[in-house]
């Protein structure tokens, strides 16, 4: 039908009856032709001009058209002569009316865009002693300036753009342009240039709102009186005292009373430098999000040398990297960084720094101590991507500070922990010490809050980029406002539903842990390994503590088999193996690293191209010269120790294609490829490469582990951190790299594997496979880039896997041996692990039940008292 709707399009465009004026109520009509109608109106009937005018007295900023005989043509109430008259009713006369200065005076508006009108203040006894400007807010109209206006918006078109900008992240010069076009969308007529006027009032009106919804005009003092955290949208879920604290029940947990809090930093919210805190002054002064400023320049100017940096005993993670990076020439600010409730996502006043140099402790902790200040319980969780260095010297460095800026909650009452996201990228120690899965009651908190509500400001860093430092702060403190009311609204049906998912979890995952621990077949070793996690638990810091989620045993790895292989090579007779200077231990090395340079030179003769230089084949051929020099050596070497290879070898050459065989291609024939069918050889020659390639496959386990964290880590780099083009191209390069030496890793394990498999079938014996599989490609995944959660999944084998160890392997130090079942020391560490893992997710879900609970009771105590200021 979209030809009869078109149809209906065009008709609009016409008069629907060329006819006399129908006339309005309580006005009688001389009976003359129509000619002007009204867009917005939804009465599209002709009216005369009288008519008109009386019909739209208080409808001023209504779109007009006039019908000129042939057409419409669009006009205005001011050019038909009407007069917006203030102070008084629609259609009552002021008897002593005041004209506005302005010949053009400019109203913004919604449907209009930029509307001329003709306008009179009231200057009579009705509203004597009234300025212009307070004329025009109780019109609903907000002036630009406090004096003689020429311009001002209506309050419709402030809070519609301020909603668009708070959801499409919308800047004021895209508004004002969408307005021009709403004016005049053929360029024939610009309209008047407002844009300055526009910014005045959309900033003065986000201070306005704050300073209404919060109750500063009904407060003692007024606005004057504003205290840090007063423009604030508080977490109606987090403990406050004095507010919702008073709804735990004798029967909950204590736990149930700690603050989640989350630190991180956003290098996107830069700031230009522009103008200055004199010429540029925030207006919400520290009230609401972001902090003092001029109290915090000064606390940076006093305090930045005299705390100096730390070395990190971790990996070299992102914000230590960037904490002395500068925002080149023409930066003021290198980005923010912030404190949020890590269990709601809600920004916490007085808890939003700038940073003037890259995430330095000095303006992290300025944020931290900052917002702790307010309202705070006793006990807290921070979590900080790098808490494990950040929190190492933060009593030191606190003590350093002013007095006021000290906490008044005990050091001993704060933990500090790692992102689940994050903890992957650390060292092993910080894996287990920092993390929220293994440490007990924080539920099933991630702390990764700060990341979500920086991806949905991240779009206002185009629009804040160039203003000056007072418009930011405001503009951001408003964004962060929004964000919070809108968790604030949302919040009792996600609590509901987050409820609804522990208590599912919950029994899925205790069910999952007592049939666990109802399968183990020494259940003696169960109250033991209860014994030492609650011992972890309780001091996990604890100097000589063991750590009962980690491996027992130490990994057993290429060299020490080789040391091992040279001293059974210093205990053989003479008479064991035939006479050579080259012992058979080192004989069977040499070979597997022959084998490992055949590979790697085939790998590079593939990736030899067609128009390879002189220079790339000269290089290549002399590696093939080389390693074919270093086979035949070894082959005689060989012939001592296995003489029926060389038989073989020869039966091989007479029924090969005559040809020349190239260096990497060349047959080694190490044990596991001749078998104990078709020749007789020592045992310990096998023995030696068994030991040999379940050594080499651990090494290449343990090598693709690191490289999986690696790239873990450089992809969360790339996204939260790298633009443009170049730097794009760049990191992709490296991350293929990455991603080629991953690939290597698992070839070279699952060589080894096969070759171990071939063995097996000459001793049947298969210990090794309790901790070894076949690695796939979907093995090959981070535990923090897996499907789902650590509460909701299991991870690859391999970072499960327990490394196989010989009889003589020692435990670590500080663990007791009571801590090993009666089977087998592997299999006792491998079940030991799982039990602990399996616990602690059901103690997580059935902690992160009795804190929603909490949490939902305080919202509703929240809401009351709120309610009751009101």
């Amino acid at each position: 039908r979209a030809d009869e709707y078109l149809a209906e399009l065009l008709r609009l465009e016409a008069p629907l009856a060329l006819t006399t004026c129908p006339g309005v109520p309580g006005r009688p009509c001389q009976d003359v032709q129509g000619i002007y109608k009204c867009l917005t109106c939804h009465d599209h009937r002709l009216f005369c001009l009288e008519c008109f005018s009386f019909k739209h007295a208080g409808l001023y900023l209504h779109r007009i058209q006039e019908w000129t005989g042939t057409h419409f043509w669009p006009t205005t109430l001011a050019k038909i002569g009407v007069v917006v008259q203030l102070g008084h009713a629609p259609g009552d006369d002021c008897f002593s009316p005041r004209f506005a200065n302005a010949k053009r005076f400019v109203v913004i508006d919604v449907d209009q865009g930029l509307q001329v009108i003709n306008l009179q203040y009231c200057g009579c006894t009705l509203n004597a002693g009234i300025g212009f400007d307070i004329q025009l807010l109780r019109a609903r109209l907000y002036p630009a300036t406090t004096h003689d206006p020429e311009t001002c918006a209506t309050f419709r078109a402030l809070e519609h753009f301020q909603i668009l900008s708070f959801m499409s992240k919308l800047s004021a010069y895209e508004y004002f342009a969408a307005c021009c076009r709403l004016t005049d969308n053929t360029g024939t007529e610009t309209p008047p240039n407002r844009y300055a006027q526009l910014l005045i009032m959309v900033r003065e009106w986000r201070h306005l709102k704050f300073c209404k919804r919060f109750g500063r005009g009904n407060a003692d003092g007024g606005r004057k009186q504003t205290q840090a955290g007063d423009l604030v949208v508080v977490c109606p879920a987090c403990p406050q005292p004095g507010l919702n604290m008073h709804v735990k029940l004798p029967t909950d947990p204590d736990y149930v009373d700690r603050m989640f809090l989350a630190i991180d930093a956003n290098f996107r919210l830069k700031r230009a430098d522009v103008s200055s805190s004199e010429r540029d002054p925030a207006l919400n002064a520290g009230c609401a999000y972001f902090v003092e400023e001029e109290t915090f320049d000064k606390y940076i100017n006093l305090y930045e040398k005299v705390v100096p940096d730390e070395d990190s005993t971790c990996n070299k993670h992102d914000a230590l990297k960037l904490a002395s990076m500068r925002g080149g020439k023409g930066t003021a600010s290198t980005g923010v960084g912030a404190v949020v409730c890590a269990r709601h996502d809600t920004k916490r006043g007085s808890a939003v720094v700038n940073l003037k140099k890259g995430e330095k402790y000095i303006y992290m902790d300025y944020a931290f101590l900052s917002t702790l200040r307010l309202n705070t319980p006793d006990d807290l969780v921070i979590s900080y991507d790098i808490a494990c260095q950040w929190s190492k010297k933060l009593t030191k460095r606190i003590a350093v500070y002013p007095p006021w800026l000290h906490p008044r909650q005990s050091m001993e009452h704060m933990l500090y922990l790692v992102p689940k996201f994050h903890l992957p990228a650390h060292i092993p120690f910080c894996r287990f010490l920092y993390s929220f899965n293994w440490t007990p009651k924080v539920g099933r908190t991630e702390g990764e809050a700060p990341e979500r509500s920086w991806s949905a400001n991240n779009g206002s860093a185009t629009s804040t980029r160039e203003m000056g430092p007072g418009s930011r702060r405001d503009t951001l403190d408003d964004h962060f406002g929004d964000q919070n009311w809108r968790k604030v609204c949302l919040m009792m049906p996600a609590l509901v539903e987050k409820l609804e998912e522990a208590v599912k979890e919950r029994a899925t995952h205790v069910v999952a842990f007592l049939g666990y621990e109802a399968s183990l077949a020494d259940a003696n070793i169960i109250p033991i390994w209860r014994e030492a996690v609650l011992k972890w638990e309780a001091d996990p810091r604890a100097k000589g503590v063991f750590n009962p989620f980690t491996p027992t045993f130490r990994e057993l790895r290429d060299n020490s088999v080789r040391l091992k292989l040279a001293e059974a090579d210093a205990k053989y007779n003479d008479d064991t193996f035939p006479r050579h200077s080259v012992g058979p231990g080192d004989f069977i090395i040499q070979g597997l690293q022959l084998e490992d340079w055949q590979i790697r030179l085939k790998r590079d003769a593939s990736k030899l191209g067609q128009h390879a230089t002189d220079n790339q084949k000269a290089n290549l051929l002399e590696k093939v010269n080389r390693l074919k020099r270093r086979i035949e050596a070894w082959r005689e070497v060989q012939s001592v120790y296995m003489p029926a290879a060389t038989v073989i070898r020869h039966i091989w050459d007479v029924q090969a294609a005559p040809g020349h065989e190239t260096a990497y291609d060349m047959k080694l024939l190490l044990p596991s490829a001749i078998g104990r069918v078709r020749c007789t050889l020592d045992q310990a020659l096998f023995s030696a490469e068994k030991k040999l390639r379940i050594a080499r496959a651990e090494d290449a386990l343990g090598q693709l582990r690191e490289l999986i964290i690696l790239k873990s880590s450089m992809y969360r780099v790339k996204e939260r951190q790298i633009r443009g083009q170049k730097r794009s191209g760049r990191a992709n390069t490296q991350l293929k790299q990455v991603e080629d030496r991953i690939r290597e890793c698992r070839d070279r394990y699952n060589r080894h594997y096969d070759k171990l498999c071939l063995l097996d079938k000459l001793f049947l014996n298969h210990d090794w496979k309790k901790s070894m599989k076949p690695l796939t490609e979907a093995d090959c995944v981070a535990p923090g880039d897996s499907d789902g959660s650590e509460g909701h999944r299991t991870f690859s084998w391999i970072w499960l896997a327990d490394i196989h160890v010989s009889d003589d392997a020692r435990v670590q130090e500080g663990e007791p041996s009571r801590y090993f079942s009666s089977s087998s020391l592997t299999a006792s560490s491998a079940l030991r692990i799982e039990w602990c893992k399996s616990r602690a997710r059901a103690k997580r879900w059935q902690e992160e039940c009795n804190i929603l609970r909490v949490e939902m009771r305080r919202v509703l105590a929240t809401f009351e008292a709120q309610a009751a200021v009101w």
